[in-house]
């Protein structure tokens, strides 16, 4: 990854998520500090590679603190060929925001065979009782919660269904969930200050993989897709009819469960929570709620008509409150509506 000066649009600084190798293209000035590459006990011909970051940052504009979360290592199914916990794969990794310089790091998601990127941007906040907080949830299903001034992690539980994960991948085919596609995706969890509770979007949807052979695993050709599976590829998910997601709100110091609601499609989009009690979040399926964010109950229930997936805003438009929210994401790994992408604007009658 790296930074742009944004008058001149040059590189001011850049930083390698995974161990950096020789010809590897240098593309600015390189930041200070890395991953070791004794955290990747790669077999002969099997290169570092991953790592890739797939959705925004956190910055904590206080402290000029970047905080990165790190996708998946790969090939993605393959962990026996990158023994060790790959870093910074499956990590939120802090640096400075003005040099790029190495902070410190926290390894989420070690030794992943399941695709389980830190794909979403942690939350970053203060709670009632005064600790500096990191709640992060990538697709692995699970929310963790950290002390961001000790780096202890203070909870990690499971938001979705949870089946066959410590399962070892096979030829024959091994079903998990959550599956490839989370878990959470892209959008990470909110923090509202009213309750002092983190509410939680997650996809609840399954996927098989059958494995290749070590072998066949090498041999692929470089720039083509190389999860380890050639038949399922990234993972081949259950048919639609067998997905839903979960909205789900905890206590953010003891992670306590205050409330889960099932909506009937996959939760991917931003959750936004409100001073009016009010929780605001879509589905996969093109509905949009409200619920009410003390307890969980379902105020209201709109079709946009296409995908929810992106972000979610409300607003003081001078004549009343508004909420303004994405849809129409379509894409050939979700079975969404297949429609012209807008951008919604509601208001209270």
């Amino acid at each position: 990854m790296y930074a742009l000066d944004a008058a001149t649009g040059k590189i001011v600084w850049e930083f390698y998520l995974v161990p950096k190798t020789p010809g590897d293209l240098e593309r600015g000035p390189q930041a200070v500090g890395g991953p070791l590459a004794s955290t990747w006990g790669n077999a002969d011909g099997v290169e570092i590679t991953g790592g890739a970051t797939w959705t925004s940052y956190s910055l904590d504009p206080a402290k000029g603190e970047l905080y990165v979360p790190g996708g998946n290592p790969a090939p993605d199914f393959a962990k026996g060929l990158r023994k060790g916990s790959n870093l910074f794969s499956g990590s939120v990794v802090v640096l400075d925001a003005r040099t790029g310089a190495y902070k410190r790091h926290f390894s989420v998601v070690p030794e992943d065979f399941h695709d389980y990127d830190v794909a979403s941007p942690p939350v970053l906040f203060t709670s009632k009782n005064g600790t500096r907080m990191m709640a992060v949830t990538p697709k692995d299903g699970f929310i963790y919660a950290y002390d961001r001034a000790s780096k202890r992690r203070l909870y990690r539980l499971p938001m979705t269904t949870q089946y066959n994960t410590a399962t070892p991948m096979s030829a024959e085919g091994v079903r998990f969930c959550p599956g490839t596609l989370g878990g959470s995706e892209w959008n990470g969890p909110a923090y509202d200050p009213q309750h002092d509770s983190i509410i939680t979007g997650q996809v609840d949807w399954c996927s098989t993989v059958h494995f290749d052979s070590d072998d066949e695993i090498k041999s692929v050709a470089r720039a083509q897709a190389w999860s380890g599976s050639s038949k399922d590829r990234f993972g081949a998910p259950d048919p639609q009819s067998k997905w839903a997601g979960w909205l789900t709100s905890i206590d953010a110091v003891s992670g306590k469960q205050h409330w889960r609601f099932r909506a009937p499609n996959p939760i991917i989009a931003a959750v936004t929570p409100t001073a009016g009690n009010v929780v605001l979040f879509g589905d996969m399926g093109g509905n949009f709620f409200a619920l009410d964010s003390r307890t969980g109950q379902k105020l209201g229930q709109w079709d946009l008509g296409g995908a929810v997936s992106g972000g979610l805003i409300t607003y003081d438009s001078g004549a009343g409150q508004k909420v303004a929210v994405t849809t129409g994401m379509t894409s050939k790994i979700w079975p969404t509506p297949k429609v012209t992408a807008k951008i919604v604007v509601l208001a209270a009658p």
